[in-house]
């Protein structure tokens, strides 16, 4: 009698998948066989902050030969100082506390995993993937960009956030941070299945601060540590700088071109993963600042490109404005021109993710470190000046009459005098003292003989 085969289950311990598939649809992982003596999986709670989640999920996949001790922190960050968060030889990145790890189930998008089923079942893009993979790389980026490197001696403000935010979404190593003037509008993370990088626009530090550019920042460390860096370079190559990239982007004419139809096969899956997967990164970044008011602006400002004009907009009659709109409509435009979410249903998904308990029980658990981080140190207290010393007042100021330059007279010269001539050293003015008569008390009345 034959037998039947185990169903495969997600080895980041999703369950078993569906009949027939090869790829789990929360997460995009491959799925494999369980293990004999495998307990079913638990199902996740979300744990104070002492309480350290399933090893290995969420972080970046490492190559298959471990790289060598790094001889500069010694492996793990042994032999840095404790103020010290990164290793700047091997980008070791220190946890945001001891024992801190954060599975990247917590904020990964589900549609962000159904999207990556279906371009891992494409063999085609599947071979471009593997190509890429060998060619992304920190010469790539320096080279494609014209990129200024963040480090502690290059805006350092900006590298202690772009630190806290992968320190917040418990990434094991720090990625290269760029600033580039190039796309100043955008956020980029490339890189490969071994390192990430982060491309921030300038605009983006001109009108983001603090706790928003945080959330900037958290979200493509969120990309990194949910493993988009590779997927979203090849998105890059597919489709150039082009904002809007899709099989209606030429017009209705063009694309009943064979060509585009060919193109379109895998511009679509493409780009239909690229949208969800900014969803992934809304949820990292609204995890790391804890405030959906915080996401919500940020969102906003970005999707007009002005910080300043968003002060000026009524937002509650854009709002009615854009949800008027056919959704059929906008998701048909969505889907064949543009590899980004339109605003509005991005906030209404960021909107569900602020009242999912996950999430927000992680997100508050880490608030109080985070909190602590953010703060600039407090200068330290300046000392009082020493008190002056006492000065007896034993001489006469006077201002000449003239040029109004002050005097001092000693009261020594004038002791015994009735008036004293004293010349102006500047233009040579003579100025007379003479001690102010005293009043006399009255004298009393005679009295009556």
């Amino acid at each position: 009698m034959a037998t039947t085969a185990p169903a495969l289950v997600c080895p980041q311990g999703h369950g078993p998948g569906k009949p027939g598939a090869r790829f789990c649809n929360l997460c995009g992982t491959a799925l494999a066989e369980p293990l004999a003596a495998q307990p079913p999986a638990p199902e996740f709670v979300p744990p104070p902050v002492t309480h350290v989640p399933s090893p290995g999920a969420g972080v970046i996949p490492q190559a298959a030969n471990p790289p060598a001790v790094c001889t500069l922190c010694g492996g793990m960050g042994v032999h840095l100082l404790p103020e010290e968060e990164v290793c700047t030889q091997c980008g070791w990145l220190r946890p945001l506390f001891p024992g801190y790890q954060l599975d990247r189930s917590v904020f990964l998008w589900a549609g962000d995993g159904h999207a990556m089923s279906a371009l891992q079942a494409l063999p085609a893009l599947n071979a471009i993937v593997r190509s890429a993979s060998d060619k992304v790389g920190r010469p790539w980026i320096e080279s494609t960009f014209n990129g200024i490197r963040l480090g502690p001696k290059q805006l350092p403000g900006v590298w202690k956030q772009a630190i806290l935010a992968a320190r917040l979404l418990g990434l094991p190593s720090m990625p290269d941070v760029y600033l580039s003037g190039d796309h100043m509008w955008d956020a980029y993370t490339f890189g490969s299945d071994t390192s990430s990088f982060v491309v921030i626009g300038t605009s983006l530090l001109n009108n983001f601060r603090n706790d928003e550019l945080l959330f900037v920042l958290a979200r493509e460390m969120g990309h990194c540590a949910a493993g988009h860096a590779l997927w979203k370079s090849v998105v890059r190559f597919m489709s150039g700088d082009k904002q809007h990239s899709g099989i209606l982007s030429g017009g209705i004419l063009g694309a009943i071109n064979p060509a585009k139809l060919i193109t379109g096969a895998i511009d679509m899956p493409l780009m239909a993963w690229s949208r969800q997967s900014d969803i992934t990164a809304d949820r990292a970044g609204l995890l790391a600042v804890g405030d959906e008011s915080i996401a919500r602006r940020v969102l906003l400002a970005w999707s007009i490109r002005s910080n300043t004009i968003l002060k000026r907009i009524n937002i509650e009659e854009w709002m009615k404005q854009e949800d008027a709109s056919n959704d059929n409509v906008t998701r048909l435009s969505e889907m064949t021109t543009s590899s980004s979410m339109y605003t509005t249903r991005r906030l209404r998904l960021l909107g569900q993710a602020a009242k999912e308990p996950v999430l927000m029980s992680w997100s508050q658990s880490i608030q109080p470190m985070r909190k602590r981080l953010s703060s600039p140190p407090q200068p330290a207290p300046v000392p009082a000046p020493p008190a002056p010393p006492q000065v007896t007042k034993d001489s006469l100021r006077i201002v000449c009459t003239r040029c109004h330059t002050a005097m001092s007279i000693p009261f020594t010269v004038l002791r015994g005098k009735s008036s004293l001539n004293v010349r102006c050293p500047q233009c040579r003015n003579v100025v007379t003292l003479r001690p102010k008569p005293v009043a006399q008390p009255p004298a009393p009345a005679a009295a009556d003989q």
